[in-house]
């Protein structure tokens, strides 16, 4: 065989062997792409539940830092699926605007569509996703703002947060001591803004 035939023959074979990889990547586009184009935006008011994936210690030097997290049920939108189950998702930690001296979770970035969004949301509710009475019916405690709980949230407890008049969760500052938000809870956010898809 001469050499031109065999580098020939050579990139062939390479060739070949390209495109199931392309071929996967192309499909990952166009999913993505077919996810954008079913629907404009994401309206305000929808709730986006979310499963941190890393522990939130709360304090002082924390408020403002992001923490990983992932959607823990496929979010749907005139019933199509505008965000995926187990979409990479980010919580920041924030003061309470009604409280300076608390801190609470806020939703702040979310995949869709294959790109992470920045998200406007209200404070975290504990995410008993079955039960829209919530919080205050799995705890027990009646909604009154300002009562300590600890609420069950599906994996994990959410200890020692405070309960807002609107359900929200906010943690105070000034007990002296930091507390954890553990990995594997559950939390849901409701978006105070809609989110463009396209």
């Amino acid at each position: 065989m001469t050499p031109v035939r065999w580098i020939t023959l050579t990139a062939l074979a390479g060739a070949l062997a390209l495109p199931p990889a392309r071929a996967v990547a192309q499909e990952e586009v166009e999913v993505a792409r077919a996810d954008r184009s079913s629907f404009a935006a994401i309206p305000a008011g929808t709730d986006i539940p979310v499963t941190l994936s890393q522990d939130v210690t709360i304090n002082e030097k924390n408020i403002g830092q992001t923490f990983e997290a992932q959607v823990t049920r496929d979010v749907i939108v005139d019933g199509d699926v505008a965000i995926r189950q187990g979409a990479p998702a980010q919580v920041r930690l924030v003061r309470n605007e009604k409280n300076q001296d608390q801190a609470t979770l806020r939703l702040s970035g979310v995949q869709i569509g294959g790109e992470m969004r920045t998200v406007t949301t209200e404070s975290a509710r504990a995410d008993t996703e079955k039960d829209r009475a919530g919080t205050a019916k799995k705890t027990g405690i009646g909604a009154a703002a300002g009562a300590v709980i600890g609420a069950v949230t599906g994996v994990g407890v959410v200890k020692g947060a405070v309960l807002g008049a609107g359900g929200g969760l906010a943690w105070g500052l000034l007990s002296g001591r930091d507390r954890e938000v553990n990995n594997g809870t559950q939390l849901e956010f409701e978006l105070s803004e809609s989110v463009n898809t396209r």
